[in-house]
């Protein structure tokens, strides 16, 4: 049960990590936190004129419960049942955030310090890093990033004139914790059972690896603007020292147009310029993350962030065959405005879609396949350059071994599944209705006779 003080996260912060005359803000339950405060050498506060006003507007919307119809609350004892990875997988396809509680016990049991990041994730002290600064943010949103190392990011903490983070700790040893494990798609099944009859012979890039897992460290009054991941994956978080504030946007209407999702994208990243627009068309939900909360998002979803106290957290991206209608709502978004909309550029995603087609005339029937992320995926395989990230390298759509299987088993499923052709066009069935919904269930009888008559399996 939480208490008053649990509710107001400016103790120890106010006077000690930040100035005392540094602003605050009630959140809608009642929290209490403290606004971001940075001063230049006028006496000016940095974050007044972008920071503070997106702040402002995450801090109206409702506190996620288990009441939600937007976020799915499940229990932890539930997820030891059977069924529980498709009751996941089934709430991440129709668009919906899933957050699983952790144990109370662990939520003030660790203080965030160098010493417990190298304890408990062996993360060295003296590992160089890419720090984010605000003040430079303030100055260039291009330019804000700096190289330093652990200890200098720790003692930057106590600094009341720094608000920084590192949102790049790659931790490969890190992966979905147990059960979730078997939802990475993209590795269990594509990466994992492919490589028989699709030998790795060229150059895979590391990052189809090393997005697997990774941690983020903040000081406390970190504001991370809103974005959507890159290349359409999905994004897993638990947290593990400290609290997050992490707001899901989402459009009050029109889902099943992709020119209106587009612009609500585009439109909300840069709130400031557009906010009369965004607070028409914009709900969204705050979902509070302490220790041991494990936080899993659809593809595409818009989100911010704001870490009001000193926190670490581990988590990584993945693929899930039941989202890829989402996955490639969210690059053919990218395709266009990639460099304005993510955080982060990512360009691993081709070779893990790939090899995930190539894997789907032999899997279980316990894999549940939907029609709209099964055309998706053939879509994205076969018209690979039409969702290249906007100013992302062109070797993230080159050839490899997996290109031409890939393409026959995609051509075979669309042309002879799906009944297309050049007068039933893919976009008949991905542009029309919510684009959001996973459509019906693969017949499964009718697929395995598709693949069987037009592939040597």
């Amino acid at each position: 049960m939480s208490s008053p003080s649990d509710h107001d996260l400016t103790l120890g912060v106010l006077g000690n990590q930040v100035p005392e005359r540094s602003p605050t803000i009630t959140w809608n339950d009642g929290h209490v936190t403290v606004l971001p405060a940075v001063y230049d050498e006028s006496g000016h506060n940095v974050c007044e004129e972008v920071d503070i006003p997106i702040i402002q507007f995450m801090a109206q919307f409702p506190i996620s419960t288990s009441d939600s119809h937007n976020v799915a609350h499940i229990p932890s004892d539930r997820m030891a049942r059977d069924g529980a990875l498709d009751l996941v997988g089934r709430c991440l396809s129709i668009n919906k955030p899933v957050v699983i509680r952790g144990d109370d016990c662990r939520q003030h049991s660790e203080q965030l310090t160098a010493d417990f990041l190298d304890k408990r994730f062996a993360i060295s002290h003296r590992r160089t890093v890419c720090i984010h600064d605000t003040m430079l943010r303030s100055q260039d949103h291009v330019n804000m990033t700096m190289t330093g190392t652990i200890d200098s990011f720790f003692d930057a903490m106590l600094d009341s004139t720094k608000i920084q983070s590192v949102l790049d700790l790659p931790l490969a040893q890190i992966s979905l914790p147990e059960p979730l494990c078997n939802l990475d798609h993209g590795l269990v099944y594509g990466w994992n059972q492919t490589n028989h009859s699709v030998p790795i012979r060229s150059n895979v890039h590391p990052e189809n690896f090393t997005v697997k897992g990774w941690g983020i460290l903040h000081h406390a009054r970190y504001l991370t603007y809103p974005h959507h991941d890159a290349e359409g994956t999905m994004t897993w978080l638990r947290m593990e020292v400290g609290v997050k504030f992490w707001v899901i946007f989402r459009p009050k209407n029109n889902h099943d147009d992709r020119i209106h999702l587009q612009e609500f994208v585009t439109r909300l990243v840069d709130f400031t310029s557009h906010q009369k627009w965004v607070q028409k068309h914009c709900d969204g939900e705050v979902i509070v993350l302490r220790p041991g909360d494990i936080l899993i998002m659809p593809p595409g979803t818009v989100h911010a962030v704001y870490t009001p106290v000193p926190s670490f957290a581990t988590g990584g991206h993945f693929y899930h065959y039941m989202c890829l209608h989402l996955t490639e709502l969210a690059r053919y978004i990218d395709a266009e405005v990639a460099d304005s909309t993510t955080n982060q550029d990512l360009e691993h995603a081709l070779e893990t879609l790939r090899r995930m087609m190539i894997m789907v005339p032999y899997l279980s029937r316990r894999t549940l396949l939907y029609k709209r992320p099964l055309l998706a995926l053939c879509i994205m395989v076969t018209k690979t350059a039409e969702y290249r990230a906007k100013g992302s390298s062109i070797q993230s759509v080159a050839k490899s071994e997996t290109s031409q299987p890939s393409r026959d088993i995609a051509e075979a499923i669309m042309q002879r599944y799906f009944r297309l052709s050049r007068k039933v066009r893919p976009g008949a069935i991905m542009y029309v209705g919510s684009q959001m919904a996973p459509g019906d269930l693969v017949d499964r009888d009718a697929l395995d006779n598709v693949m069987r008559k037009s592939l040597r399996l």
